[in-house]
């Protein structure tokens, strides 16, 4: 096999340690969105924080073992110094996105997480998406605002007791103006909730 000019051995080196950063530095992103608090609201669709960090798990093992695989066989191994990005890298940082991403979807599956989008009168673009989730004898859930490109963040959380679902049941009030306004979520006399009150900020 003839030898690989020292340029273009050079610019391959270049691109695949640009594309085993990026991938490793992706990998990160994914396991801290899966677990940041974050929602993405599509058309009335609640994608959740470990959604978005699949898709960017997805990106980024592409950009972390793609080139590996697909370099073929070589005359001279490249040394161990001039690897684009060394194996415990890539390892690693799959590793803890693989782990993040997934303990977070089976959480969801396990205390049955339900994502709504409540409907609101709000003409800005502001919206409310409601996450919740019971175990045993408690139950949870999160607020977040939905704000613009439809990333939402969570602002706030709620417990009730013997696993009590309020918005599900509908026992909530949402009032919501342009700059934003309050949800008020009601318990009843054997299961409150805590703290019922929640401020919406749209700005």
């Amino acid at each position: 096999m003839p030898a690989r000019p020292a340029g273009a051995f050079s610019r391959t080196f270049s691109r695949r340690r640009v594309a085993g950063l990026a991938g490793a530095a992706l990998a990160v992103v994914a396991a801290v969105v899966s677990w940041a608090g974050w929602v993405l609201v599509v058309r009335d669709r609640v994608v959740p924080g470990w959604g978005l960090g699949a898709v960017l798990l997805a990106v980024a093992l592409v950009l972390l073992w793609y080139p590996v695989a697909a370099r073929g066989p070589v005359v001279v191994e490249a040394p161990r110094a001039r690897r684009p990005v060394p194996r415990w890298v890539r390892t690693a940082s799959t590793v803890l996105a693989v782990a993040s991403v997934g303990l977070a979807a089976v959480g969801d599956a396990l205390y049955e997480a339900e994502y709504r989008v409540l409907p609101s009168d709000a003409s800005d673009g502001c919206r409310v998406v409601t996450r919740e989730t019971s175990a045993l004898m408690v139950g949870s859930g999160d607020v977040y605002v939905v704000r613009a490109l439809g990333v939402g963040q969570r602002v706030a959380t709620w417990t009730a007791d013997d696993g009590y679902r309020a918005v599900r049941a509908g026992a909530y009030d949402l009032d919501l103006g342009q700059d934003g306004g309050t949800l008020t979520v009601r318990g009843t006399s054997n299961d409150p909730v805590m703290p019922s009150l929640h401020t919406i900020d749209c700005r």
